[in-house]
């Protein structure tokens, strides 16, 4: 059974129930006001009756002389019924109550005055007889009452009479409530439906299927959350695919040279032990690079899935930062480079110093093999407040969320050639190399360790390039990392 079927099975249900409590209701409250209208009515009429049986009275007449000669002056009213203070029926005109005790209740209302009586009494063939009695004057010196009876009309007669009008009216509610159901059910079940067959195509690979998503309720949210979802996948696939490309294509050259070398030793093909050599140099080449390529797969994998746990130790990056520049300044004197370091004042940081070394170096190497000869490359540290933190960064988001922690920032800045606007967003993918970066050669996985290295220290690596102005890497890192990113 489809959800729509079940949602308007329910709502239908819900209504018939609310219309059966409503009518059950209406049954005791049509059965009270129904007495009431009644006592009410004979209440009005006994009262003159009362006026002429007090006259008679005053002639010594009897109970059933009294009852005779009123009796006329009812028809069609009610039946005549004399009775005593005690309750007893001295004179019954059709209900055989006679010297039966009845009860008499007071009608105690601030409009009735002292004197009016009421009761209900079962007759023998189980009908409820309503009466309303007025005090007429004195029989052998009993007070007695003058009551004008009426049997309780059945409730299904009452009901006979508006029963068309309550069919009515209960029929055109639930065909309301039904259309207002389908309705309900529709704007419920259509999106629900359109969601599931949405997550079918994403099941059969059809990653760019999206829902439309209307609305900021739950069914709107929801559907958002599976297009964001959905292009998460999307890209994710299609990361894995350039993935698979990328690593074919790189292992595929270095195999292609190994392959080719030996088996042109095999062959023969190399008549001399230079040539040999030469070929077996290209061939440990090209094994260093894929053994390169190799590890710098399983380090960014281990470091994507949490499995090279981190070194949280006190890093004093105003120390460390010129030992390791200084490593990398006579390859930047090698190509007419100058490495300038200005670094400041700043408080130690919880890392990893080999990884946090791992990354600067790739930074400032990237800087290096970028910039034109005679150019520089300047790596600036200095300590930063929150609200210093690059305008609209996420790093400002989150720092606005724990309290006044200051950053260190690590910027690595060339005077090359610049990154291409286009090529910004993928800059951090694996494998992703603009022209440039291709030409300079390269895995390609380089600035994506550094930034799984960063982030799991709790910061973020953004970038800033001009095209023939150069670039700016900026490193950010919480002075007190309390937890991974």
């Amino acid at each position: 059974m489809s959800l729509r079927t079940r949602l308007i099975l329910t709502h239908v249900f819900i209504i018939f129930v609310t219309l059966t409590v409503i009518a059950v209701s209406l049954v005791f409250i049509l059965r009270d006001y129904q007495r009431q209208v009644e006592l009410a009515r004979l209440g009005n009429a006994v009262v003159p009756v009362a006026f002429q049986a007090r006259a008679m009275l005053q002639t010594n007449v009897s109970a059933r002389e009294l009852l005779a000669r009123l009796e006329s002056q009812v028809k069609g009213v009610g039946d005549l019924m004399i009775i005593t203070d005690k309750g007893l029926v001295l004179a019954d005109a059709a209900n055989g109550l006679t010297n039966r005790t009845i009860t008499l209740n007071p009608l105690a209302r601030a409009d009735v005055p002292r004197g009016f009586y009421w009761g209900a009494a079962r007759l023998r063939n189980g009908r409820l007889l309503l009466y309303a009695a007025v005090a007429a004057g004195q029989i052998a010196g009993q007070t007695v009452y003058v009551a004008l009876s009426s049997p309780e009309r059945p409730l299904f007669s009452v009901l006979d009479e508006i029963g068309a009008s309550i069919l009515i009216a209960g029929g055109a509610t639930l065909v309301v409530s039904l259309l207002v159901a389908v309705l309900l059910a529709r704007s419920i079940a259509g999106p629900i439906t359109r969601l599931t067959r949405a997550t079918e195509a994403i099941a059969r690979g059809q990653y760019d299927h999206r829902v439309e998503a209307k609305g900021s309720g739950e069914i709107g949210r929801l559907a958002a959350s599976f297009n964001s979802m959905a292009e998460q996948v999307q890209r994710s696939r299609q990361m894995e695919k350039d993935f698979l490309a990328n690593v074919s294509h790189e292992l595929k050259t270095p195999l292609t040279s190994i392959q080719g070398f030996a088996q042109a030793v095999l062959d023969g093909a190399v008549p001399d032990m230079d040539g040999a050599r030469r070929a077996a140099q290209t061939i440990y080449d090209e094994t260093t690079r894929m053994a390169r390529l190799v590890g710098d797969l399983l380090t960014l994998a281990r470091l994507e899935s949490g499995q090279i746990p981190l070194v949280h130790e006190p890093v004093d990056l105003g120390q460390l930062l010129p030992v390791w520049i200084e490593r990398l300044r006579p390859r930047a004197s090698s190509i007419g480079e100058t490495l300038i370091t200005i670094i400041d004042p700043m408080p130690c940081i919880s890392g990893d110093a080999s990884r946090l070394e791992q990354v600067v170096t790739n930074l400032v190497d990237n800087a290096l093999k970028y910039s034109q000869p005679g150019g520089s490359v300047t790596v600036t540290a200095k300590q930063m407040q929150p609200e210093n933190v690059t305008k609209g960064s996420k790093l400002r988001r989150r720092a606005a969320g724990r309290s006044a922690v200051p950053w260190i920032t690590v910027t690595v800045s060339d005077t090359g050639a610049g990154i291409p606007k286009e090529d910004l967003p993928r800059l951090f993918d694996r494998f992703y190399r603009g022209d440039k970066a291709r030409a300079a050669g390269g895995t390609g996985l380089g600035l994506s360790i550094a930034n799984e290295i960063v982030r799991a220290h709790g910061g973020r690596i953004e970038v800033q390039s001009e095209v023939g102005r150069g670039s700016t890497f900026t490193v950010f890192l919480p002075v007190q990392n309390g937890s991974h990113a």
